[in-house]
């Protein structure tokens, strides 16, 4: 499975054979493989009382087959733990979906300048697709020059779809019931 079997890749607590439900590590993956699809990973607003062990059952969790992503991880500048300590954690969420060979759903919220640098530094293998994105056409543009990809939810700027070559692009709902 890849993210462009799906129509949903970003969703909260439904579940069905075209959408991935994004879980956090102690969350529970009902379903089984090909009616389920799930990306696991510690949400940067959880990151201030994120342990080792979250992480370590981030690992685990990412070798199910059922899961075909890692995260939503990211960099929050409005919420969530100090700076230092989401970028600690996103990068072992980066770490462990190049272990597993499979993309990462990330959440960035004012942080795209250190999102991008991090990605530069990084040089993963793997998909990072930033998901919710809302931004402007030439931020869009600035992401996929560097290999991201880009989700857009229900509102986003009209613009932006022109930008993104097809296989970045990517929708969500990012919603518990539609």
């Amino acid at each position: 499975m890849t993210l462009r079997d799906f129509d949903d890749v970003h969703c909260h607590g439904r579940s069905g054979p075209r959408m991935i439900t994004s879980v956090g590590p102690d969350d529970d993956m009902p379903g089984v493989y090909g009616e389920a699809w799930y990306s696991v990973g510690v949400h940067p607003w959880d990151s201030a009382t994120a342990t080792e062990d979250d992480i370590e059952r981030v690992r685990v969790a990412a070798a199910d087959p059922r899961v075909v992503a890692v995260g939503e991880a990211g960099l929050d500048a409005r919420r969530g733990g100090e700076a230092d300590v989401q970028e600690c954690i996103f990068l072992e969420q980066a770490r462990i979906a190049e272990e597993v060979g499979k993309p990462l759903i990330v959440h960035c919220v004012g942080r795209y300048g250190r999102l991008m640098e991090l990605h530069r530094a990084f040089a993963p293998r793997q998909l990072w697709v930033v998901h919710g994105f809302r931004g402007k056409p030439e931020l869009a543009r600035q992401l996929v020059a560097l290999g991201m990809g880009v989700s857009l939810g229900v509102r986003y700027n009209p613009d932006v779809p022109a930008v993104v070559p097809p296989h970045l692009l990517f929708h969500e709902t990012d919603t518990y019931n539609i």
